[in-house]
């Protein structure tokens, strides 16, 4: 006989995770399946020998929906601050420069030109409009500011964040604020500006609606007091320690090493519950009256081939970037640089295999001994670069630690590293992305009781799949409650 369950989360990545939270704060207690033996899925710390090796997010944004979960697993004091004035550098020419965050930044900068300084600091004064079709943010960038910026400028931080291709990612799809801006107001400036003072009125007047004398808005209250928490960080015991306290609060309800074949809908538009039957690759099945799956996009479309065979074929256009990310430890001595930052990009330009290296030690102390530094880069295998898809892992490791040795004037091996390689990481949000993802929301109007979760559907940072979770999980509440 069938285990049979109001609801269930397949995948336990910190969508899924964030989602089965919700879920059973609106008294929902969902079944989460989850094929790897523990949750997280790129989220993940490993702590040996005294040191913190991060194998996906270093010291990522926390939003208000991060810290919606950090405050109700009661792991503030566990927390720790980034400094977000720590600098950021930019290799060019084998020579580490400033990034330019702001105006006086970008006129001393030696990474572009005067012409190019003059084209982005007088955009302000400029009136453009955006063409009728997608933009690819390369397309976007060199109209507006030239090909310099783009590549010195741009492409190292897109490389980073995204993983990305300038030429093929989409400007409506990754970057819909800065075309509503040219639209609205003709240049990205003025509407960034524009935005920022509408944000800080809407602020300043939820902060007096909150006030002592005005307890019905509470609420917003303590929204703005979230406004002012640290914007960026990690844990004492590394970015692991959400998705390992989250895991905890599932107990048996939380499944490891459950391989899903397929979910099949038990009826077409009927009233019969439940809706949905979960195959196994065991064998057995999960009735359920509503699934959410939270797997990357490449995972859920195999699930669906025989009964929504048009979801699989839309989710099957969302392109994945490998990537593979290199740990190391050395002993201070061996470095020469003072490390004194967030750590640096690489521009594609200059020709190397490490997309970005960040110095974990400079930016938390605590991860590692006194007298050691641990550094963590991140490189992009399989990007036109035939040498690179073919390299053995052992090999790579030590091309990029050599690359970071001639940058930081680094002499000898590493005390100790760790190496993770993921051939399908990231989302990209490609021209086109967009219109996809409408059509795969569309398509699930048709399927009730179904839902999606996750970074390729509108926002690919921590926050991002946070609030992606919460949202399939009011989605779900609701539908029941109707």
């Amino acid at each position: 006989m069938a285990d049979i369950r109001k609801a269930v989360v397949i995948g336990a990545g910190i969508s899924g995770l964030a989602c089965a939270f919700r879920l059973q704060q609106l008294g929902i207690r969902a079944l989460i399946l989850e094929s790897s033996a523990k949750a997280g899925g790129v989220i993940s710390t490993v702590r040996r020998n005294g040191f913190l090796f991060e194998s996906g997010p270093q010291c990522p944004r926390f939003p208000k929906p991060v810290w919606t979960l950090i405050r109700e697993l009661g792991l503030e004091d566990k927390f720790v601050a980034g400094d977000p004035r720590a600098k950021r550098y930019i290799l060019r020419n084998s020579e580490l420069h400033r990034a330019p965050f702001s105006a006086g930044g970008l006129l001393t900068t030696r990474l572009v030109s005067l012409k190019s300084k003059y084209r982005v600091l007088s955009e302000v004064f400029r009136h453009t409009h955006p063409p009728a079709g997608e933009e690819s943010l390369a397309e976007f960038v060199d109209r507006k500011f030239g090909a310099e910026v783009l590549d010195y400028l741009v492409d190292p931080f897109i490389s980073t964040i995204f993983f990305g291709d300038p030429c093929k990612m989409g400007m409506q799809s990754a970057f819909p604020a800065l075309v509503e801006w040219e639209q609205s107001r003709g240049s990205v400036v003025r509407g960034a500006i524009r935005a920022y003072r509408s944000k800080r009125d809407s602020k300043t007047k939820s902060s007096v609606e909150g006030s002592p004398a005005n307890n019905s808005n509470l609420k917003h209250r303590d929204l703005h007091v979230t406004d002012a928490l640290p914007s960026l960080g990690s844990f004492k015991r590394g970015m692991g320690t959400l998705v390992e306290f989250l895991a905890e609060k599932f107990g048996e309800h939380l499944r490891f090493g459950v391989e899903v074949k397929s979910v099949t809908a038990q009826n077409r538009g009927g009233e019969v519950k439940p809706r949905w039957r979960i195959h196994l690759s065991s064998g057995d099945e999960i009735n359920a009256d509503a699934v959410v799956v939270a797997t990357p996009a490449y995972a859920v479309g195999p699930l669906f081939i025989e009964s929504v065979p048009k979801l699989p074929s839309l989710l099957a256009t969302i392109e994945h970037a490998p990537m593979d990310v290199v740990s190391s430890v050395f002993n201070r001595r061996q470095v020469r640089h003072p490390l004194n930052g967030f750590g640096f990009v690489v521009p594609r330009r200059e020709g190397l295999h490490t997309i970005c290296t960040f110095w974990n030690s400079s930016l938390f102390p605590s991860h590692a001994h006194p007298g050691t530094v641990v550094m963590t880069s991140f490189v992009r295998r399989g990007s036109g670069d035939a040498n690179l898809t073919d390299m053995s892992d052992d090999v790579l490791v030590q091309r990029v630690e050599a690359e970071n040795a001639a940058v930081l004037g680094i002499a000898g091996a590493p005390v100790d590293r760790m190496m993770w390689k993921y051939l399908r990481a990231l989302p990209q949000y490609n021209v086109g992305h967009t219109q996809t993802v409408t059509e795969i929301c569309a398509a699930l109007r048709d399927l009730p009781g179904l839902f999606l979760a996750g970074n390729y559907l509108a926002g690919r940072s921590i926050g991002d799949c946070v609030e992606s979770g919460f949202h399939a999980a009011d989605e779900l509440h609701s539908r029941f409650q109707s």
